[in-house]
């Protein structure tokens, strides 16, 4: 029996064991725990203590036992891990802490590389190729109609609320800019301002003076319309929008027009 136990203590620690060697051995600790256990089903635990040699008994049977859980539990992982070369299906569970693949560790270790090995030129450029990257076609465009420090009205339609009630924005950021600029899909414009303003590119500002045409002209488009109808009660809130700080410097370092050529084939 005590080479018995030797066997399962040297399982326990080459637990780090794989494949049809992991199992045998598992097959080893299971057959081993049987036969101990039924030999001291038969005689008793409390009759095997009072035995000359009970304690260490009982000792070695706690120790299979303990084999036999470090045994169960390293095959199932043995299992579970993929095999090297194939691809392994992503992680649900974001509580274990694993990786999803290793490929976003190395991302973030080169951005954080950059970061600290970059001068403040390169980090500036990092920062302009980032925002290209996420900005569409259209929003592109109404940067370019605000490029020159144009300001275009812009409004919120709020449901009204009760004494004391907070009010609801039906919709933020209908804007003029869209169809001064020529952008594709009229009626995202709110979402396309919403998202630049996200971004620090541009700025929500107060009512511009002198415009109440284009301001009632505003109120006319479809979106705004379909947002004045939706509530019971609701008000038009005037204000008005125009390039950010960062957007300047940002249009500035990106104006295609600075390059030879291009403006010409811009108006075209």
């Amino acid at each position: 029996m005590t080479g018995e136990i030797e066997l399962s203590r040297r399982a326990d620690e080459q637990h780090g064991d794989e494949g049809s060697a992991g199992s045998n051995v598992l097959g080893g600790l299971l057959g081993l725990a049987g036969r101990v256990g039924r030999d001291v089903a038969r005689t008793g635990m409390g009759l095997v203590r009072e035995l000359p040699g009970g304690v260490e008994v009982e000792r070695q049977v706690q120790a299979i036992e303990k084999a036999v859980s470090t045994g169960v539990r390293v095959w199932l992982e043995s299992v579970d891990d993929p095999v090297p070369g194939e691809d392994a299906e992503p992680e649900d569970d974001e509580d274990e802490g694993e990786p999803v693949q290793d490929g976003l560790r190395e991302a973030m270790s080169e951005l954080l590389f950059r970061s600290a090995t970059a001068t403040k030129a390169e980090a500036r450029e990092h920062l302009y190729a980032g925002i290209l990257r996420i900005i569409t076609p259209d929003e592109a465009r109404i940067l370019a109609g605000l490029g020159d420090g144009a300001a275009y009205p812009v409004v919120d339609v709020v449901e009204r609320s009760g004494i004391g009630g907070a009010s609801r924005y039906v919709l933020r950021n209908g804007s003029t800019v869209g169809r001064a600029v020529g952008v594709a899909l009229h009626d995202e414009v709110p979402h396309y301002l919403t998202r630049l303003q996200a971004l620090g590119l541009v700025e929500i500002g107060a009512e511009l003076d002198a415009m109440d045409d284009q301001y009632e002209i505003l109120q006319t488009e479809s979106r705004i319309r379909e947002a004045l109808r939706s509530a019971k009660s609701t008000k038009v809130v005037r204000r008005s929008v125009r390039m950010s700080e960062l957007g300047t410097r940002f249009w500035r370092r990106c104006d295609p027009t600075l390059i030879p050529g291009v403006e010409d084939a811009l108006k075209a």
